[in-house]
């Protein structure tokens, strides 16, 4: 199945559908005029006119529905045409996505295909959209829209050692522990968010794109002399997954702020 074929087939029944709606309305209007203007001898014609227009677009309509009622979306969700054609698309709009049915990464959105419900949700927001290239057009528009979004490197870097250092002062009162240890990027982000409607405003997402943006600007130095360092073993458990700002695949697995 393919939706690209669905919507060809569909354009000259939508075209005769439009042509004759938008003749029954002159008609309408031309009868009205008539009526007002007293030239009843106008009408039988426009009269005949008008069921003609009317006969023509309910067969266009017809065709419409028969096309419609053939295309199972379920089907084309579930038996990966859809999820073919997605990654296609992402490949032609150069998005990296990674991921198997029916969750894929395009970074920094997560994609879920609902099958059962035709649907697609990309992160939180739930989309109906069986058209794999006006999906993938709008996740494009984001991204692009995400990359030029202002960000304050230092501020945020900043917000992150606070989380670091309370982190480490945890860490000491069980054992000694160094003040450059590493510790999980992802504890950290349970640190920022303490309470739950803390990660609904700020997700996981949002944090792997912050932490993407401040990995793409290299070495930073905080105002106490510290920098940040960034590990990117991969650690199947708390890893998370970046691009760089060459679009390749990074995994940052703990922090470190060293002196």
């Amino acid at each position: 199945m393919d939706y690209e074929q669905y919507y060809a087939d569909t354009q000259s029944c939508f075209k005769e559908l439009k042509d004759k709606t938008d003749a029954q309305s002159k008609n309408v209007k031309k009868i009205q005029k008539c009526i007002s203007d007293g030239d009843i001898n106008a009408l039988p014609k426009l009269f005949t006119a008008l069921r003609e227009a009317s006969q023509e677009r309910e067969q266009a309509l017809k065709e419409l529905e028969r096309l419609t009622e053939e295309f199972d979306g379920q089907e084309y969700m579930s038996d990966g045409d859809f999820t073919e054609q997605m990654i296609e698309c992402c490949n032609h709009l150069d998005i990296d996505v990674q991921g198997a049915h029916p969750v894929y990464d395009m970074f920094p959105c997560r994609v879920t295909i609902n099958a059962d419900t035709q649907d697609v949700t990309v992160n939180r927001k739930r989309i109906q959209c069986l058209r794999p290239s006006k999906l993938v057009g709008d996740i494009k528009l984001e991204l692009d829209k995400l990359a030029k979004a202002s960000f304050n490197a230092p501020q945020f870097a900043k917000e992150l050692a606070a989380a670091y250092d309370l982190a480490i002062i945890k860490a000491s009162k069980k054992k000694a522990c160094a003040e450059d240890a590493p510790v999980y990027a992802l504890d950290l982000y349970e640190t920022l968010t303490p309470m739950r409607r803390y990660k609904k405003d700020y997700t996981k997402i949002d944090f792997a794109y912050d932490l993407a943006r401040l990995y793409s600007e290299g070495s930073l130095v905080l105002d106490d002399g510290r920098m940040l360092r960034f590990d990117t073993v991969r650690d199947t458990k708390k890893t998370i997954r970046i691009l760089d700002r060459n679009g390749t695949e990074q995994f940052i697995t703990t922090i470190r702020y060293c002196r």
